[in-house]
């Protein structure tokens, strides 16, 4: 599915100006929806031999929806279901085309920019508007069902009407509706004579955590231009008994609450949607957002919605906790492997057998590699690092314990690995380490010039692969990784197959010499861990 803009832009003549001003209209009528009982519908004037499906967008798999525009024609550029009250699109309308006939009121919205009703019948393949004599001779209780009231006000966009907001809802029972309802449906009437006025969307928008935004649901008040509460839902109540307000609140301002006003009134001097969390004792948390309400261009009072996110804000400090523990121990076990690392090495230096200095000081590299691992891993509150940020240190640990005076080694890299997650970086460090350690010491005499050994990182979404490449005498031509592996091709193997779950081949780089010797590793990059919160 594509977005609002590409939609628009395929399908419309609307500036990028319009555009900009219809995506922050979408972008807050969340609560609009809720506060309106009903299914929000963006429609906007589409140009002639406009196919939605040139836009990937598919029909609402409702009748009366041609799949190309006429001039007249409109198209739905958006869609928000309330979480108050039932739906009357059980399909996304998304990209539904309204054809000329049934598109009226629509015409009348953008043409004369003024808000009006009407209602929507569905009769066979047409849509009828305001007759409901079709449907009495129709005579059918489905078709009946399918009728939708709807107002709708055209959305301006500086001095003129872009689009046209319509709020569409099932016929309702002949019933009395509740007081919570009634002051619901004001609340949206205002906010659509904002919209009609160019009063709203606002122009930014204080953000706050994605999960922690509150809705309608949570919790109500209504405030005066004085800042003073004339309303608040029994779950805005609730929010505040949380806070330590037992009191009545009609007629107290925030203040009298003993809470801070300063979000209400820099809502009213901004006239932007503004956010602020309250704190209690026992860890509560209630986060308030105050949307001003503007009338002739002056402010005539506010909504803000409340919401107890001390539940969330809880899980967010274990979170915090558990991330500073675990940086905590890759740091600890840093410090251990290189604790470790030194005594070996002193160690090293007391060895009179070059076989057994030569051993130690290959675990040393194996060891310091695991520890730079580690080192990184508690730098991030993530499980993952970029890998090739430890490459080059992980090549100078190698260079430093191998080169001898007067023959420089040559390493040259080429490609990336980017991002993988700390227990595949660990064994792979070593892999590394010990491949290119390995091709060091097996690529001829200490005399001669510089040894190059080249190292390739490439691969895919789903695949890392690594190739290790010496131009030194090669592997004999019946090498077998089995039985003539030593120990670091052993460990190598070990954590390629067993540990990554990968394959390993080793040949000669040529048939001519030096043949040199090429090492393929193919290992699977794990999926990334979804984000918690």
């Amino acid at each position: 599915m594509v977005g609002l803009a590409e939609l628009a832009r395929a399908g419309t003549a609307l500036d990028e100006r319009s555009i900009d001003h219809l995506h922050r209209l979408v972008a807050s009528w969340a609560p609009l929806a809720d506060l309106s009982f009903g299914d929000l519908l963006l429609y906007a004037p589409c140009t002639g031999g406009f196919d939605p499906a040139t836009v990937a967008v598919g029909d609402d798999g409702e009748p009366g929806r041609s799949a190309t525009s006429s001039d007249g024609d409109f198209v739905v550029l958006a869609h928000a279901r309330a979480n108050t009250g039932p739906t009357v699109h059980l399909v996304d309308p998304v990209g539904a085309l309204v054809p000329g006939p049934a598109s009226a009121w629509l015409r009348a919205a953008i043409d004369n920019g003024q808000a009006g009703e009407a209602e929507i019948a569905e009769v066979g393949s047409h849509s009828v508007i305001g007759d409901d004599t079709v449907v009495e001779e129709e005579g059918s209780l489905a078709l009946r069902d399918r009728r939708r009231v709807v107002d709708y006000v055209p959305v301006r966009c500086g001095d003129l009407p872009v689009a046209v907001l319509a709020r569409e809802a099932a016929p309702a029972p002949i019933r009395h509706e509740n007081p919570l309802e009634t002051i619901y449906r004001g609340l949206y009437a205002r906010f659509a004579q904002m919209i009609a006025d160019g009063a709203f969307p606002y122009d930014w928008v204080e953000r706050v955590g994605e999960f922690r935004e509150p809705r309608v649901g949570d919790g109500v008040m209504v405030l005066d231009r004085e800042g003073r509460i004339t309303y608040a839902s029994p779950n805005a109540r609730s929010a505040l008994h949380r806070l330590g307000v037992m009191r009545p609140v009609p007629g107290c301002r925030l203040g009298d609450l003993g809470l801070d006003d300063t979000v209400v009134r820099r809502s009213f001097w901004r006239r932007r949607s503004t956010v602020a969390e309250f704190t209690a004792g026992q860890g509560i948390v209630v986060v308030m957002r105050a949307y001003p309400l503007v009338a002739d261009d002056r402010v005539s009072g506010a909504v803000a919605l409340l919401r107890d996110v001390s539940e969330l804000r809880h899980h967010d400090q274990l979170l915090l906790s558990k991330d500073a523990t675990i940086r905590e121990i890759h740091h600890r076990v840093k410090n251990n492997l290189q604790t470790v690392s030194s005594l070996l090495q002193l160690q090293a230096r007391r060895l009179a057998s070059p076989e057994a200095k030569v051993a130690v000081e290959s675990s040393v590299r194996r060891i310091s590699s695991i520890a730079m691992v580690h080192e990184h891993l508690s730098l991030d509150t993530t499980s993952d690092l970029d890998f090739d940020e430890i490459v080059g240190p992980l090549l100078r640990l190698v260079e430093e314990g191998l080169a001898p005076a007067g023959r420089p080694l040559k390493i040259r890299v080429d490609g990336a690995v980017g991002e993988i997650d700390g227990e595949t970086a660990m064994p792979l460090a070593v892999v590394l380490v010990e491949l290119v350690q390995n091709a060091f010491q097996h690529a001829g005499p200490p005399a001669g010039p510089a040894k190059l050994v080249e190292v390739r990182f490439a691969g895919t979404a789903t695949t890392l692969t690594m190739r290790i490449k010496d131009d030194g005498p090669g592997v004999p031509d019946r090498f077998s990784l089995d039985r003539d592996a030593g120990l670091g091709l052993t460990i190598v193997r070990s954590f390629v197959v067993h540990d990554l779950g990968g394959s390993i081949t080793i040949k000669a780089a040529s048939d001519e010499p030096p043949r040199g010797t090429v090492i393929d590793v193919s290992v699977p990059r794990r999926p990334a861990a979804a984000p918690i919160g």
